[in-house]
């Protein structure tokens, strides 16, 4: 069996590409990565995440925060427990109970939310679509709120050349020593209507989201049918796109490779979204909110409520 410590250790003295992050970024990135290292079973049990090699590159990226750590002397666990890193993902969640148990595999579109909100989709078909602007808002749970209009990688191998100068005690020309400082790029997105749901049945996002309630599309290309032409019909003006996020981690991906309105950031990378965008004619200044209404979904989907 690979020696995966040993690798990832040699790739990351080859790169090591967190030697400028502040070290209170440190133990948040960490922090971050836990909180991705785990998902759950049907029943809301905590489970390893879900795909093999998602949870191998979340590992990688953990050991190499704590290898950075090591080498300021910060404090750090002696030894690189898997375990230890999940519980502290894991954190205060409890198993949700429904008031009726999930049935069927976790594949379909889940959409998460407050119960009339969530029945009033089952029911009637109702839908919000809001503006990609609308989720930079303080009041939105640390899972929902999220700025969707711009993105940063960071390039530690990069730097702005300067040479700082000063005078001495003695009133000389001196250079002043400094430490190269992270080189952010950004990626500005121009604002565009979204609808967010996930790529499959978790329980865990009921506590991530604070959610009551949940929509479970088992038809998903019926939906996506439903879903677009009703749109189409209220604002004929928008242009649809639909597919998966892409994750990215900012520090290991080059602004080139994000996708405008499809770029996530690695923090998220749990949620496994899927996303419904539209964009307005470029002479739209404003994008108000708007509700379309699918019909009745019993056909292709499920209500789930907690108890």
């Amino acid at each position: 069996m690979p020696d995966f410590e040993s690798i990832w250790r040699s790739e990351y003295e080859r790169n090591r590409y967190l030697r400028n992050a502040p070290d209170e970024f440190l133990d948040q990135r960490l922090k971050g990565i836990s909180a991705n290292l785990w998902s759950t079973d049907k029943d809301g049990n905590v489970t390893q995440p879900r795909r093999s090699d998602v949870r191998h590159e979340l590992l990688k990226l953990a050991h190499h925060v704590i290898l950075e750590k090591l080498s300021r002397g910060l404090p750090t666990p002696s030894t690189f427990e898997e375990k230890a890193l999940r519980d502290a993902g894991v954190g205060s969640y409890v198993p949700p109970k429904l008031a009726s148990p999930f049935m069927g595999g976790p594949s379909g579109f889940a959409k998460y939310g407050k119960r009339d909100h969530i029945k009033a989709s089952f029911e009637r078909g109702t839908f919000r679509i809001a503006a990609a602007s609308s989720y930079l808002d303080p009041s939105l749970n640390p899972a929902q709120a999220d700025h969707e209009l711009e993105h940063t990688v960071v390039t530690p191998n990069e730097h702005l050349l300067m040479r700082l100068y000063g005078k001495d005690a003695a009133g000389n020309e001196v250079e002043i020593p400094h430490t190269p400082l992270q080189l952010f790029r950004y990626m500005q997105v121009p604002n565009f209507y979204v609808w967010c749901c996930g790529l499959s049945y978790d329980a865990r996002m009921f506590y991530d989201f604070e959610a009551e309630a949940l929509l479970m599309i088992r038809d998903m290309e019926a939906f996506t049918a439903r879903f677009i032409a009703a749109v189409k019909a209220t604002k004929p003006d928008l242009a649809s796109r639909h597919g998966p996020c892409a994750y990215y981690d900012p520090y290991t991906v080059t602004r080139e490779q994000l996708t405008p309105m499809y770029s996530k950031n690695l923090r998220y990378l749990y949620q496994n979204e899927y996303r419904f965008t539209w964009t307005a004619p470029p002479e739209t200044t404003d994008l108000p909110t708007f509700f379309v209404e699918l019909g009745p979904l019993a056909d292709i989907a499920e209500f789930y409520e907690l108890a």
